[in-house]
């Protein structure tokens, strides 16, 4: 079933690593059979030593806000909400439910996300309380939506 819904996913840089890279495109593409996924990248700022971790997080979130149009604006944080997989099924249905066809969910770049956008969101989620190597986080994060939709769907892959 194809549901009423874009998923925009904001990633600060590109991966290194090209087979994180290519899971995640494997994924992006499984998500094309229940919604519109599109994946858009910002500019990672270059960390120095002159440039402090919040600058960098602060240029980093002025990039994601600018992008970010209506919609449902969750970010993803280790301190944030955290779900199982059929809360995340949950949580996209209410998304849905409420009339939202866009969802944005922004993952910061190696220091993490802007403070300032933490505030702006709808929502803030946790992956885990573990710190994820953003590029793994990534993934994670694109395996799990495709989980939640089979999950809707009744599918067997959660099984």
């Amino acid at each position: 079933m194809k549901y009423p819904l874009r998923i925009h996913l904001v990633f600060v840089g590109k991966t290194g690593f090209g087979d994180i890279e290519s899971a995640i495109s494997r994924y992006t593409e499984r998500l094309g059979r229940y919604c519109t996924t599109q994946i858009h990248y910002v500019k990672a700022e270059k960390l120095s030593a002159g440039l402090s971790e919040n600058i960098v997080k602060s240029r980093e979130g002025e990039r994601i806000a600018k992008l970010v149009k209506g919609g449902h604006f969750a970010v993803l944080d280790q301190g944030g909400r955290e779900m199982d997989s059929t809360g995340l099924a949950g949580f996209i249905t209410k998304i849905m439910d409420s009339g939202n066809s866009d969802f944005w969910l922004a993952l910061g770049g190696p220091v993490g996300i802007s403070p300032d956008l933490v505030k702006r969101a709808d929502s803030v989620i946790s992956l885990s309380r573990m710190t994820l190597a953003h590029d793994l986080a990534r993934l994670v994060l694109v395996e799990q939506l495709y989980r939640a939709f089979t999950i809707l769907g009744g599918e067997p892959y959660h099984k």
